[in-house]
């Protein structure tokens, strides 16, 4: 009888170990898979949500710390660490945002319309609120098109649109003169551009860039040559360059940061905020909009725009010109 109690809490505590390597296994693998994105189409849409696998992570070593699994504790809090180093390397990598300084600078805005969840007047009358000196849109429609320079024109002067019946109409809204005006095109895709004048002190160029949403392999491709096309537009410019838009990508893909290395192009979301308009704590929302700017800039605020009336419209952020030291 002994011998048998002997034997079963070996074969327990063996099924036991089977247990522990097998999930160790399977969260190390899991966090070599958010790090590194292979070309796989399903394992790149797993990384897509590494920030809820980082939290997933976080959660279960504090679940295992209250059962004493110190094993698959201390394996599920490394991998929460290694993911957490890697989203902050895929954001602004500055602890602090630059100080503000008396060299001339911009408020720019990218506003998504498809998010606009209330009438016209609403969504103008907060846009106006906003304090902006640049409002780029996308998914600008000609209704739209119609009532933005109607409610916005008094204030924002410089105007330059390009309607569409599909995602890809975009404009700008300005309180400062266009330059040069253009418009790149990947195929179908354009991608609106202009100069900025700034009071005696040059032009800012912008970009704005909508992506194809990343539904298969195909669709990664245009993205990334889509990409390299706007570094080619901006290795070419020689000035401060700030590129909006919705790349239905977040920050840490592999593409995205590709594009921020290639066209030398920083991140101004610095982190992720858990919160909901009216306050309340929700679970993060994945960013895939975004503003990126050159290293002739510097990013002095960065912020979410919208409120509880008006939806989740876009991103703000304010940029001056980067002083040589």
């Amino acid at each position: 009888m002994e011998d048998t109690k002997i034997g079963t809490r070996s074969t327990q505590s063996l099924l036991a170990h089977i247990v522990q390597y097998g999930v160790s296994t399977l969260f190390i693998l899991l966090t070599l898979i958010c790090l590194f994105s292979p070309s796989l189409l399903v394992l790149k849409q797993v990384t897509a949500f590494t920030l809820y696998i980082m939290l997933a992570f976080l959660g279960l070593g504090l679940l295992f710390f209250v059962y004493q699994q110190q094993r698959l504790m201390m394996i599920s809090l490394l991998c929460c660490c290694a993911l957490s180093l890697h989203l902050k390397l895929a954001s602004n990598k500055q602890l602090r945002l630059s100080t503000v300084t008396n060299t001339p600078s911009l408020r720019a805005s990218h506003i998504s319309l498809g998010n606009a969840e209330n009438d016209y007047a609403s969504v103008i009358r907060y846009i106006l609120s906003t304090d902006a000196d640049v409002l780029s849109f996308q998914e600008l429609t000609p209704d739209w098109n119609d009532q933005l320079i109607h409610g916005l024109s008094p204030t924002f002067h410089h105007i330059q649109t390009l309607t569409r019946l599909d995602q890809y109409g975009m404009g700008f809204f300005s309180r400062f003169p266009f330059g040069r005006i253009d418009t790149l095109y990947y195929g179908e895709i354009p991608m609106l551009t202009a100069d900025v004048s700034l009071p005696r002190h040059g032009h800012v160029t912008l970009v704005s860039c909508q992506s194809v949403p990343p539904v298969n392999q195909s669709a990664f491709r245009v993205i990334r040559s889509q990409f390299e096309t706007v570094c080619q537009y901006i290795a070419g410019n020689s000035q401060p360059v700030i590129v909006l838009g919705d790349f239905h990508l977040p920050p840490w893909s592999s593409e995205v940061q590709k594009f921020k290395t290639a066209g030398q192009l920083q991140d101004s979301r610095r982190g992720i905020q858990p919160r909901n308009f009216d306050g309340s704590m929700s679970l993060p929302r994945i960013p895939v909009d975004h503003i990126l700017f050159n290293n002739k800039l510097e990013c002095t605020s960065f912020a979410e725009l919208g409120n509880g009336q008006v939806g989740r419209l876009g991103i703000t952020g304010s940029y001056q010109l980067h002083q040589a030291p």
